[in-house]
């Protein structure tokens, strides 16, 4: 046994022996290597394919051809292999693929070869290798169905390894593969002709990394770029290379850390930094920069987009800074005679005489500040220009002079460098109506020009009663403007705004007439027996705003709306709804209604014609399904003798179109007697229409209704 334990001592020695001495090797080993791709102007940092195995069993050599998975057509690959087992590096070629158009023919020249360097895999034998490292020249001649390459095995871990290329045919762009062994990034090289070199440093790449400021990039303002925080183990940085627009073109290279450089269009641009150190390694670093419109920016709402003579509009002027800023200030342009009233100067001192504003203190980066004034327009006579409808614009700019700007136009509602305003004689209706102070029925055009619930429902009775808007030169609210006004409350947008353009039918309407008698008809000589009422049912397929129907009944007859139906405003003079909520899509409104016919009306039949229109999509469609009224003096039989209080023996419309057994015993003594049956115009029963009559009680079927095709 003590045998046994020195054994197993002398096997812990040795262990620990090992492991010390692998772990002296890898000191000794543990700066990796960095490759790098370089050919021209062009330069990438590379990690060798990586994966168990050797470089020839990653090449997978069969049928004369490579067959790695990587293979493009009239390509050419290079890229480096290493074997994750041995930790060999491999240089591996690889021209086209099989199924190509035409073959090809490549030779390569390799100049910097390590002396431990060899040929591992030759695609095929029988092509031309003329091997002595440091240089080797191999030419490779390929069918359409196949493809050529070579595997160099032994690189070492520091080199430095030119190659120029001819392709004579079959290759119309070379590639330089990096990392995944299964789908690797894919660099593609500029030049078929210049050459290609690829080096390896036993030492840490160099880190590129920048900062810029401020943070906040503007057009046409200079922005600082700094490199400093880019890093190099050992050595320093030689060369600093900076794209601008990610168009592979570095703009700028120098040896300073620091450049300026002031971009012209906004967006988002790709900023590329390129390091160079000493040993000839490089990095680069990429950032996305969004580039904003200005330093500052300035808006300019105006509360109105017509204003009277002597009337008085609301003006705000908001300036926004993306860096801080001294000796910031406004400088508005207004028509001559326009005069200025401020409200909120915010912060700023205002001088009247040149409507400017300027700012004492510092604006520092990220503030708004927001300056109010109030506009009074000169009266007709003492206002400068053309006669009246006139556009008068206000141009304003923001200037500082930290940073040095001189100019940043404030921009208008619609983006424009200027706010427009038509002086009118008349206000239009919707202006009007959006500047209504509804407790006083008066304009006031500093008003917000949203129209508010209490302005649509004063709009809509300024409709109904024809009562004149003020503002307007006493001019009526008509219905197309009623339902712009409408639609604008409902869509919650401005009046100096646009609701987006719609043509798409929103929905339909179906009538449905609910006559006294059968068959849509109206006796006048029975009391009620002229009067019928009608259901419109809208179907919505759209959101609908400002949605209106309009009924054309023959002009003596009376509607009276009821109730029941959805609440839609009614003008009695000309028959027509509007309703003042929105209509979702897939829902159904009603509107139910009465109508009274003259007694005295003609005997005819008469035709209701309806609209729908809708503001918002815009669209108007024919009411569907009821049309006619049948107006009559004399009943049909069946239908008198269902409608036959036979108590009275007098048309009654509370009865139904049902015959009871009352009424077929009383129209059996009409019958038997050759009587007249009342309402009728004197008619009497013979014996075909008794039977007739017979059927429909025996069967309850309304007399509007066919009879069944058998008795049960």
């Amino acid at each position: 046994m003590r045998v046994m334990r020195q054994s197993l001592c002398g096997l812990v020695a040795l262990a620990l022996l090992a492991v010390t001495g692998a772990s002296q090797g890898t000191v000794s080993e543990q700066t990796p290597s960095f490759f790098l791709a370089r050919q021209g102007a062009f330069s990438t940092p590379i990690t060798p394919l990586t994966q168990p195995g050797s470089a020839a069993e990653f090449y997978r050599f069969a049928n004369d051809q490579p067959n790695t998975g990587l293979e493009v057509a009239n390509q050419a690959l290079v890229f480096l292999y290493r074997d994750a087992n041995t930790r060999d590096l491999s240089l591996v070629i690889i021209l086209s693929k099989p199924g190509n158009v035409g073959g090809g023919e490549a030779t390569l020249r390799f100049d910097g070869l390590p002396p431990t360097a060899q040929i591992a895999l030759r695609d095929d034998p029988s092509d031309t290798y003329e091997f002595n490292p440091p240089v080797a020249t191999m030419t490779w001649r390929w069918l359409p169905e196949r493809a050529d390459g070579v595997v160099i095995s032994g690189l070492s871990e520091e080199f430095e390894i030119t190659i120029t290329p001819t392709f004579t045919r079959g290759i119309d762009g070379w590639q330089v593969l990096s990392g995944d062994p299964i789908a690797p990034e894919r660099f593609q090289l500029p030049s078929l002709a210049e050459p290609l070199v690829l080096s390896a440093f036993r030492r840490a790449p160099p880190k590129a990394e920048f900062t810029y400021s401020p943070s906040v990039v503007s057009v046409n303002v200079p922005i600082t770029f700094d490199a400093r925080a880019s890093q190099v183990a050992d050595g320093k940085i030689v060369k600093y290379e900076w794209d601008f627009n990610s168009d592979g073109v570095f703009e700028i290279s120098t040896d300073k850390p620091t450049v300026q450089w002031t971009f012209t269009q906004i967006g988002e641009v790709k900023v590329t930094l390129r390091v160079t150190d000493d040993k000839g390694a490089i990095a680069q670093v990429t950032k996305t920069i969004t580039v904003e419109k200005e330093v500052a920016f300035a808006t300019r709402a105006v509360s109105t987009t017509h204003a009277a003579p002597g009337t008085t509009f609301r003006v705000t002027v908001t300036i926004t800074v993306r860096t801080s800023m001294s000796g910031l200030g406004l400088d508005e342009d207004l028509p001559a005679n326009w005069e200025v009233t401020p409200i909120d100067s915010a912060g700023a001192t205002f001088k009247a005489a040149q409507t400017q504003w300027i700012f004492p203190t510092i604006v520092r980066s990220g503030e708004t500040r927001r300056i109010v004034y109030d506009v009074t327009i000169p009266k007709t006579d003492q206002l400068i220009g053309g006669p009246l409808p006139q556009d008068f614009d206000i141009v304003g700019r923001v200037s500082s002079t930290v940073p040095d700007i001189k100019e940043i136009p404030v921009l208008g509602e619609t983006n424009e460098p200027f706010s427009r305003i038509s002086i009118v004689t008349c206000l239009p209706a919707i202006v009007a109506i959006a500047h209504l102070d509804t407790a006083t029925d008066t304009i006031d055009l500093r008003m917000s020009e949203e129209i508010t619930f209490d302005q649509m429902q004063r709009a809509v009775a300024f409709w109904q009663e024809d009562t004149p808007v003020p503002g307007t030169c006493d001019a009526p609210l008509d219905l197309e403007s009623l339902k712009k006004i409408v639609a604008h409350h409902l869509a919650n947008v401005t009046v100096d705004r646009t609701i987006p353009e719609d043509t798409s039918i929103g929905g339909s309407a179906m009538r449905s007439i609910l006559a006294p008698f059968p068959f849509y008809q109206v006796y006048l000589r029975t009391p009620g027996g002229n009067i019928f009422r009608v259901k419109i049912e809208v179907q919505a397929e759209k959101d609908i705003l400002g949605l209106t129907l309009t009924e054309k009944l023959p002009e003596r007859w009376e509607v009276r709306p009821l109730e029941g139906g959805t609440s839609a405003a009614f003008k009695q003079s000309a028959n027509t709804w509007i309703f003042t909520e929105k209509i979702p899509a897939g829902t159904r409104r009603s509107i139910l209604y009465e109508v009274t016919v003259p007694t005295d009306e003609i005997i005819s039949p008469y035709t209701i014609q309806g609209l729908i229109e809708s503001f918002a999509p815009r669209f108007e469609s024919e009411v569907g399904k009821d049309h006619t009224v049948n107006v009559v003096e004399c009943l049909d039989i069946p239908v008198a003798i269902s409608h036959l209080n036979v108590e009275q023996n007098a048309i009654d419309v509370a009865l139904s179109s049902k015959i009871s057994f009352a009424q077929i015993q009383t129209a059996i003594a009409l019958w038997l007697e050759d009587e007249e049956v009342i309402g009728t115009c004197g008619k009497t029963i013979d014996f075909r229409t008794l039977q007739t009559l017979i059927s429909y009680w025996l069967t309850d079927t309304p007399v509007d209704q066919p009879l069944p095709a058998a008795t049960r």
